[in-house]
């Protein structure tokens, strides 16, 4: 394999021209790309037909993985040089332990204890979803001072977010569930999508 190459794709690109548009076709590993695909294919369904469980499952995962993240937060403030020392990053960690800790302890403690640390990651995910649309919103502004073309989608977008920030924030447990599904989908359709390029032998790609 090319040392140069990039999962699951083998080769650079050949170009050609159609109708104008430059086009470029870019050779696949087939079997690594028929694995992925399926994989990718299980996945999907196994969370679109058991959402509950695998809503649950990510769940913990992320609440696992928040965990171990304020943790390699605050050990690596403590390894850092001192002139190097952030004491946000430290403060980040332990936030991150305390709510992670809380929340895994909460959801191991009974059925409600899963359904409080479902609706924790739920609100949490909810109001950074505000911050990104705030966020989106404030790049707009900008954009459309310097006169930026297509800046009208970085509002679209913002707004999208705040709307979904209020339905994941107006019931937490159900939007958590519902996104499971649609995450489901997601991993479905790109699995079929990946599967098809992988027999093919090239995935198209525009420039």
């Amino acid at each position: 394999m090319n040392k140069h190459s990039v999962f699951p794709y083998d080769l650079p690109p050949a170009s050609s021209t159609t109708g104008g548009a430059e086009t470029a076709s870019r050779p696949v590993n087939r079997k690594t790309g028929i694995v992925a695909s399926i994989v990718l294919a299980v996945l999907g369904l196994l969370t679109f037909f058991t959402p509950i469980s695998m809503g649950v499952g990510m769940a913990y995962l992320l609440t696992a993985g928040l965990m171990v993240y304020g943790i390699s937060q605050t050990v690596a403030f403590f390894r850092a040089p001192k002139e190097a020392r952030s004491g946000w990053s430290l403060v980040n960690g332990i936030m991150l332990l305390l709510f992670s800790g809380f929340t895994l302890w909460s959801g191991l403690s009974g059925v409600y204890g899963t359904l409080q640390m479902i609706a924790s990651l739920s609100y949490v995910a909810g109001f950074l979803t505000i911050a990104a649309g705030i966020s989106q919103i404030s790049t707009f502004f900008a954009l459309q001072r310097t006169g930026v073309d297509g800046a009208g989608w970085v509002m679209a977008s913002g707004i999208l977010n705040l709307l979904l920030s209020m339905v994941i924030l107006a019931n937490p447990v159900v939007s958590w569930f519902t996104l499971t599904s649609v995450w489901g989908i997601y991993l479905t359709v790109s699995g079929i999508a990946l599967f098809a390029e992988s027999l093919s032998g090239h995935r198209a790609c525009h420039s």
